[in-house]
C-alpha cells in the first residue's frame, strides 16, 4: 500500500487538464437567433403573400386617407369597401 508521501503528487492544473483533454467534446450550439430564424421560416408565409397584403393595405389606406381628406363621409364610404374588397381578397368564406 502506497502512503501519501511516496505517491506521485499531480497539482490541480495537471489534473483539470488531464480530466478537460479526457471528456467528451460538446457538440457546437447553434445560437439563438439562427434557432429564431428557423421557426420563423417555418411559420410564416412566403414573401410574395407577405408583399401582396402589405401592399393592399398601403393602397387602400392610401385611399382613404384620399378620400378622408375630401369629407368625412367620403372617407369613411372608401373605408368600408377597402374592408369589403380585402375581405373579398383574403378569401374568408374559403372552407
Amino acid at each position: 500500500m502506497a502512503t501519501p508521501a511516496t505517491a506521485p503528487r499531480v497539482g490541480f492544473r495537471q489534473a483539470f487538464r488531464t480530466e478537460r483533454a479526457a471528456a467528451t467534446p460538446r457538440p457546437p450550439r447553434t445560437p439563438l437567433a439562427v434557432r429564431a430564424a428557423r421557426w420563423l421560416a417555418r411559420r410564416l408565409p412566403a414573401w410574395p403573400a407577405i408583399r401582396t397584403l402589405l401592399l393592399s393595405v398601403a393602397g387602400f389606406g392610401m385611399l382613404t386617407a384620399a378620400a378622408w381628406t375630401l369629407h368625412v363621409a367620403a372617407g369613411l364610404a372608401v373605408g368600408g369597401v377597402s374592408l369589403l374588397v380585402l375581405e373579398a381578397l383574403s378569401g374568408g368564406d374559403r372552407r
